[in-house]
């Protein structure tokens, strides 16, 4: 029995530009999918500090992290004067930290400030100033922690910055007692599933508009367990 010939297959060629626009959709896709999985990464806890109440990361760690995901990087000064004074009180460093990030180039301009030290009792003029090299080291430190975390989305669950993508603690607490207070009202299991399956969706953001439907929800339970 002869052997039918398959029917060949056209095969559609982009363009040289089609292609380039392709390979630079997938690239931006890229970076950023890898910028949304540096963001989502939990900072060991080991690694974060607190300091008058606030959590941070040390420099060391930042500078470590920015190393493993951005190989070549730089911190340079900003402008003709990146060093500045605030009165008698303050030091502003502004600086432009510098990334390759896969081929595009990318920048983050930002200032960081520290108290200016005086000696202890002593008036607050330039004869008793203290240790002028730390503070000035202080405040770029500062402004190159804020760089990094903004721009690379390093550390972002320390400094909050990744409120829009998860609820609060109070917010997912309420939400499951709103959700299980509507089970005890008679919510159908079908319909408990799929407000459970919804919370993934739910972010600081949307929290009023979901908790504002279950609460009329659990209205309507209520008011059919009096009629």
């Amino acid at each position: 029995m002869p052997v039918k010939k398959k029917k060949p297959v056209d095969v559609v060629k982009m363009t040289p530009s089609e292609e380039k626009m392709l390979e630079f959709a997938e690239e931006k896709e890229f970076r950023y999918n890898a910028s949304q999985d540096r963001s989502n990464t939990k900072t060991p806890d080991a690694k974060v500090k607190q300091k008058a109440g606030f959590d941070y990361v040390t420099e060391g760690y930042l500078r470590n992290q920015l190393s493993k995901h951005f190989p070549t990087w730089s911190w340079i000064p900003a402008g003709n004067n990146p060093v500045q004074f605030l009165g008698s009180e303050w030091i502003i460093v502004t600086g432009n930290l510098v990334v390759d990030d896969h081929g595009v180039k990318r920048t983050f301009m930002s200032p960081g400030s520290a108290r200016v030290m005086f000696k202890s009792g002593a008036p607050h003029t330039a004869e008793n100033v203290i240790d002028i090299d730390k503070n000035v080291a202080a405040a770029n430190t500062n402004g190159f922690k804020r760089a990094v975390n903004r721009l690379c989305n390093i550390a972002d669950d320390v400094y909050r910055k990744i409120e829009s993508e998860w609820m609060t603690e109070e917010q997912e607490a309420v939400y499951d007692a709103i959700l299980e207070e509507m089970l005890q009202a008679g919510l159908p299991h079908t319909v408990y599933t799929k407000f459970k399956k919804k919370k993934e969706q739910v972010t600081p953001l949307n929290f009023n508009e979901y908790y504002g439907k279950m609460e009329e929800y659990l209205n309507k339970l209520k008011t059919k367990e009096t009629a």
